[in-house]
């Protein structure tokens, strides 16, 4: 798959009929969720195979409010940036200057740390500092 096609396995939206996709290539999250406190939730959502690690991007650790896991098992896994960032290293890859990507957590802790329940924790956030700087 090259970068400028969208991935295919990234698909929230059919299990979760109410969050709204962003534009393909869109930087820092895919999805937006308008929790119950009226209150845009940012999602990166990502599908890996068996294994794989959870890595995310400079954007994602600056924009997305959640991380979504799809598995090779068709299961969702949910964590808010504030665990993943508590639970996540930099990435392997920074030692040898590539700013690629900046965090990694392995795959197996992800889901232990998470929650399947996307609602629960999109519902949890109560306020949000946002940067104004990425609005000018």
């Amino acid at each position: 798959m090259k970068m400028s096609e969208r991935n295919n396995y990234e698909t929230l939206e059919e299990t979760y009929p109410e969050v709204k996709k962003m534009s393909f290539m869109n930087k820092g999250f895919d999805y937006i969720y308008v929790n119950d406190k009226n209150i845009c939730i940012r999602i990166e959502h990502k599908y890996r195979s068996k294994n794989v690690k959870f890595d995310i991007t400079p954007a994602q650790e600056e924009m997305a409010d959640i991380f979504a896991l799809r598995t090779h098992t068709d299961r969702h896994y949910f964590m808010t940036k504030k665990q993943y960032l508590e639970l996540s290293k930099p990435h392997s890859s920074l030692a040898s200057g590539w700013r690629g990507k900046s965090r990694e957590i392995s795959q197996k802790d992800f889901i232990e740390n998470s929650t399947t329940n996307l609602y629960d924790i999109v519902n949890s956030i109560d306020n949000k500092v946002i940067n104004l700087e990425n609005f000018m």
